[in-house]
């Protein structure tokens, strides 16, 4: 600790300075149980006009595999001051790299599989975690204040021998959703640009991809359209004390992510078998109102909208967050005591109070996924709103 050497140990300013640094190595345990074994399955086929049980090899096995390890260096700092208000400062940069990474290669589908479970890539993560803390009391008040920041950065650093992309899915039209690029972070969504709406003077051109006025316009190749890993997350917590009372805030924030909303399929893109978003209404092409990037509005029974993923799909999944709220009372010594009791305290809490968030995000809660692909964060389709919920309680001593 620096702050007890000669140099700095009569400082009346600093409470305390503190260099710090770790190195380890650990493996993943989090790995599906059977996923490296062969296995078998069941099901029943028709021969010569009976239903048969039948037995097959589900899938390949490779016993060449082994662990996932995870090299991790940390170095921190940090500051804490003895003044009024006290401050406090945590620093720490990181580097982690993941190595033998679990994927399923592609193996040729002669075999019998078109996937084996093998160690053929790894990942890379690096960022700075900060947190900013202050304590400021007087006789009868009491502020403390912390605020944290993490970035940080994910970057895929190999995939095989030839480092080729994968595409791990799932798909939700078709293909995957998602790709494994070298340099590019996981959780990248992989699909269609979407360059505008076709209009009524480009009847001869969506003709000749398909198409009609109306329809989607897009590009012809697919491509990295978004990524939903954040790079920044923290929080912004406050309590106060004045007298017997106590208040408490806290704040939670993401920033630079992106979701990509899967049910725009059904409730934008493909009119008259689900229920809408107002955005068909009010932003849906028109003869009058070409300039758009929602479709136009059609019987889907008779006319089917063109729904394929593209960067229409993806919002801004940034958002600010109040997250808990909670004011409480300590009633008087006095008056508890000549109930029995030590202490009493009444409170009243707030979860969840308010969202923040993007105009292009249109589902309910920007915190949540419903995609359970590892390599697949920030995927939504009608998934359930995080809850508000009200508490009102008391805490006692005897």
């Amino acid at each position: 600790m620096l702050s007890e050497e000669d140099f700095l140990s009569e400082s009346n300013f600093f409470d305390r300075i503190k260099l710090r640094t770790s190195y380890g190595i650990t493996g993943n345990t989090e790995i599906d149980p059977y996923s490296t074994l062969a296995t078998i399955s069941s099901g029943t086929a028709l021969i010569n006009g009976q239903r048969v049980n039948d037995s097959f090899v589900s899938r390949i096995p490779n016993p060449d595999v082994s662990w996932e390890t995870t090299t991790q260096f940390d170095v921190g700092l940090e500051v804490a001051t003895s003044s009024n208000p006290r401050i406090s400062l945590e620093m720490d940069y990181y580097y982690k790299l993941t190595e033998d990474l679990l994927l399923d290669r592609p193996i040729p589908r002669s075999t019998g599989f078109s996937t084996i479970r093998d160690n053929i890539g790894s990942i890379s993560n690096k960022g700075l975690e900060l947190a900013v803390g202050s304590v400021y009391s007087t006789e009868k008040f009491y502020w403390e204040s912390k605020l944290n920041l993490n970035f940080n950065e994910n970057r895929i650093e190999e995939l095989g021998a030839n480092n080729e992309d994968i595409f791990p899915g799932p798909g939700f039209v078709s293909g995957s959703n998602t790709i494994l690029r070298v340099g590019e972070p996981v959780a990248s969504f992989w699909g269609l640009q979407r360059l505008g709406i076709w209009g009524t003077d480009e009847i001869e051109e969506a003709a000749a991809v398909g198409a009609i006025p109306g329809e989607a316009k897009r590009s012809a190749e697919q491509q990295i359209i978004g990524n939903g890993l954040p790079k920044w997350t923290g929080s912004f917590i406050n309590n106060f004390r004045f007298g017997n009372f106590d208040f408490s805030v806290d704040l939670q924030f993401v920033y630079d992510v992106d979701i990509l909303q899967q049910a725009t399929h059904s409730t934008e893109d493909r009119t008259g078998i689900a229920n809408g978003l107002r955005t068909i209404l009010t932003q849906g092409w028109t003869p009058n109102n070409q300039d758009t990037q929602v479709q136009q509005i059609r019987n889907q029974a008779t006319s089917g909208q063109n729904s394929q993923v593209d960067s229409h799909w993806v919002a801004d999944g940034s958002y600010l967050r109040g997250n808990l709220f909670t004011l409480g009372y300590t009633l008087p010594t006095d008056f508890v005591n000549s109930l029995g009791i030590k202490t009493l305290r009444v409170y009243g809490s707030l979860d969840n109070a308010f969202v923040i968030q993007s105009d292009s995000f249109q589902g309910y809660d920007p915190e949540g996924s419903s995609n359970d692909n590892q390599f697949g964060q920030n995927i939504f389709f009608f998934q359930y709103p995080r809850p508000r919920t009200y508490t009102l309680g008391f805490n006692f001593k005897f």
